[in-house]
């Protein structure tokens, strides 16, 4: 019988609970992946997500669930007391206004997450058409396990009012 590893049981929770939001027409799933690197031995789950009736505004909420093989070999020879998973939490948008966009995006998503939580911006523009997108990182400084399936759960609110504060930033 396969024992599911903590990854496999959080991934499940999130990719759950993000669907349940799909399906009561809350938002709507753009995206979704489910690697295994076989060089690095490490796993990934992605999903992404825009709120409903803002599709094609650009502006989307990923969740990033990764395993590396450290934790996967502890978890697995049972070396390892806490396996745990790093949770990365992304939003793009449009490139915009960067010298007055970017305070704002660090000041509105500290207030939603916290002022302890790594908030972390990457602007990226295409030389040519002058086109950009603007990626912002939601870390948390620690590995999660099943004891935080919780919190999983209760990060969705954080998630859907940051997609939404900053679709007022993008305008």
């Amino acid at each position: 019988m396969f024992d599911p590893t903590v990854f496999d049981n959080l991934k499940t929770v999130i990719e759950g609970a993000v669907y349940d939001l799909d399906l009561e027409g809350v938002i709507a799933v753009i995206e979704r992946h489910d690697f295994i690197d076989l060089a690095h031995l490490s796993r990934m789950y992605e999903i992404a997500f825009q709120l409903r009736g803002q599709l094609g505004v650009d502006v989307s909420c990923k969740v990033e669930l990764t395993m590396d093989l450290e934790q996967m070999a502890g978890e697995l020879l049972q070396t390892l007391a806490a396996p745990g998973c790093k949770l990365t939490i992304m939003f793009t948008m449009p490139l915009i206004r960067e010298e007055t966009v970017c305070p704002l995006v660090e000041e509105v998503l500290q207030k939603i997450w916290g002022s302890n939580r790594s908030i972390s911006q990457t602007l990226r523009r295409d030389y040519k058409s002058g086109q950009g997108s603007h990626e912002i990182k939601v870390q948390f400084g620690r590995l999660i396990d099943e004891t935080h399936i919780d919190d999983l759960q209760e990060m969705l609110p954080y998630m859907l009012k940051s997609l939404h504060e900053l679709k007022l930033l993008a305008k």
